[in-house]
């Protein structure tokens, strides 16, 4: 089965998210943070369609170049053509690069492989912040990061009662995350993952 996108996630996520908001006017039924699953270190490294990789290969000044992986998940290289890229990780395509140039073209390749741009890797932040909208994942991220991204809650927020949305094996997850007692240092802080969806309430007073 096709996996959905991680803008196909948001959208319904954001449906199901706003739906419970609107719907109870509370987060009562919600599970706290502690049941939030653990982000998949996997998802945080997997390469996606729109992402920029410079490739090196040493001695090869000509097969060497920047490339961003197509929408069907691949990167054209010189010589060998296309090289499925999509749902590796750095490491893993690197490694891939080298043997494809092994096998019909070169001895010993040594390649290089780095990021440029992780334009598939995506959070979204929602509801009563300043700036609600997609935000590139780089790297560790934690929902106080996410928030400061989006602009910081406004005066309407709730920030006790945010909404983290997470995609466990086809199942969406949801949990209540206390927010500013986090960023008083009373709770600690969420490790988020690509595709997460953060929904910050309104107040109900």
């Amino acid at each position: 089965m096709r996996s959905r996108s991680p803008l196909s996630r948001f959208l319904v996520g954001a449906l199901v998210v706003l739906g419970v908001v609107a719907g109870a006017g509370m987060t009562c039924g919600v599970p706290p943070a502690s049941e939030l699953p653990a982000p998949e270190s996997a998802k945080a490294d997997m390469l996606g369609p729109g992402d920029v990789v410079e490739v090196r290969i040493f001695n090869e000044p000509d097969l060497s170049g920047t490339h961003q992986i197509s929408d069907n998940g691949t990167i054209r290289l010189p010589l060998v053509g296309a090289v499925d890229a999509s749902g590796m990780t750095p490491d893993q395509l690197t490694l891939k690069i080298a043997a494809t140039y092994n096998e019909r073209y070169l001895k010993d390749a040594e390649v290089s492989l780095f990021v440029k741009e992780h334009n598939s890797r995506k959070i979204y932040v929602l509801g009563q912040v300043a700036k609600p909208g997609p935000y590139a994942f780089d790297g560790r991220m934690t929902i106080i990061d996410a928030v400061a991204l989006a602009g910081g809650t406004t005066k309407l927020a709730d920030p006790d009662r945010t909404l983290i949305t997470r995609d466990k094996d086809g199942k969406q997850l949801r949990v209540v995350v206390r927010v500013a007692s986090i960023g008083e240092g009373r709770s600690p802080d969420i490790l988020l993952q690509p595709g997460d969806i953060i929904f910050v309430p309104e107040t109900p007073f």
